[in-house]
């Protein structure tokens, strides 16, 4: 099925990515407007950009992941912040700017925001959320 909007030939695409069982650069795996925009935002501004991920924490845009499908749920956070914040640690982090969509429109962000928060103040670093509208 595809979806509104969408041509066969990129609903195609995408299950055959999605499908996958290689690894593939985050970029890729994690294919969204937002991200995108986010993305060249970063590239403009000389900026490092990761994404946070519900099972591998913060990844690189480039770093090889393979496909999985888990959305972070609350009961998972703090253990998740803990291992967020050892990355900003190694990674010699200093700050986060965190885009996200609405939550009134995707309650599934809740967990997230509250990880990034945890995660920031253990590892003592300022955190800014950007809600896009």
């Amino acid at each position: 099925m595809v979806e509104p909007g969408k041509n066969k030939k990129n609903a195609c695409v995408r299950y055959l990515l999605f499908s996958s069982k290689k690894a593939l650069p985050a970029i890729q795996l994690y294919d969204s407007e937002r991200i995108s925009k986010v993305f060249e935002l970063a590239n403009s501004q000389n900026a490092k950009f990761v994404i946070l991920s519900g099972k591998h924490g913060l990844v690189e845009a480039h770093q090889q992941i393979n496909y999985y499908n888990h959305l972070l749920n609350q009961t998972e956070v703090e253990a998740h912040a803990n291992v967020i914040a050892s990355q900003i640690a190694a990674k010699c982090i200093s700050e986060i700017v965190f885009f996200t969509n609405p939550v009134e429109t995707d309650p599934n962000l809740l967990p997230y925001i509250a990880c990034i928060e945890s995660a920031c103040e253990k590892a003592k670093i300022e955190l800014k959320v950007l809600v896009i509208p």
